[in-house]
């Protein structure tokens, strides 16, 4: 199985080191065919994209730049913000994005203090709290175009099976995240048995970890996922 394109990489327009320019480059000398731009969401509290405005307009100039050698695509992280499923969808830029991604974060301006209380300073991992988090994610799959829920489980627990079970119905991506291994072989493996589909993505803050997969890949290959299921693997 061969991974061609990276489909969650960071920049210097949220908290990445290096500029578009320098991830598009990395992804070239790897002989990637596509690489995703997905700077974090508005509504994070540190670590947000500053200005869309600019965001966008440089990737598109990279985009032009580099035709012919890679596909660029400008793409956002969405930070999960409440209970209910409200992220920051920025909704006046909606048709200038070619990718939502979209997961939870810490230190987001969540929607009310209750979901600050619920998501981030409470005990999470109790039965009905697991339940609550992944109605969050379904209701937020529900109200917004997400293409690819990124690193699931991270950071606020969920039940991974109900989760990629209504993502597969909803012709959503899981992604298997390559800096936070969140799914083991035995969750990976039964997921992957609802026919969701899956995206291997690096999650590179550097443009040395552009293309940085093999967790995640050698993960999925253990679980006995094939390349048709995975969307940038052939």
């Amino acid at each position: 199985m061969k991974i061609i394109a990276d489909t969650h990489t960071h920049t210097v327009h949220s908290h990445g080191t290096g500029t578009v320019e320098d991830n598009i480059k990395a992804a070239v000398a790897l002989g990637l065919k596509r690489i995703t731009i997905s700077d974090h969401g508005p509504l994070h509290m540190c670590y947000n994209i500053k200005d869309v405005e600019a965001y966008l307009q440089d990737i598109e100039q990279m985009r032009e730049k580099y035709k012919g050698n890679i596909e660029v695509l400008a793409g956002v992280e969405m930070n999960l913000l409440s209970s209910e499923g409200d992220v920051d969808f920025p909704q006046q830029w909606k048709d200038r994005f070619d990718v939502f991604l979209m997961g939870y974060h810490k230190l987001v301006r969540y929607k009310t203090f209750s979901d600050r209380m619920k998501m981030m300073l409470v005990k999470r991992s109790t039965e009905k709290a697991v339940e609550r988090n992944t109605q969050a994610y379904i209701k937020a799959m529900d109200r917004y175009p997400i293409d690819i829920i990124v690193h699931p489980g991270y950071g606020l627990p969920v039940d991974l099976l109900k989760l990629a079970e209504y993502a597969s119905e909803k012709g959503v991506v899981m992604e298997i995240n390559a800096k936070h291994p969140e799914f083991t072989l035995e969750e990976l493996s039964a997921c992957a048995k609802t026919g969701v589909k899956f995206s291997i993505g690096s999650d590179a803050h550097s443009p040395g970890r552009v293309g940085d997969f093999l967790p995640a890949l050698q993960k999925a290959q253990a679980a006995g996922i094939p390349a048709e299921q995975i969307i940038n693997a052939e």
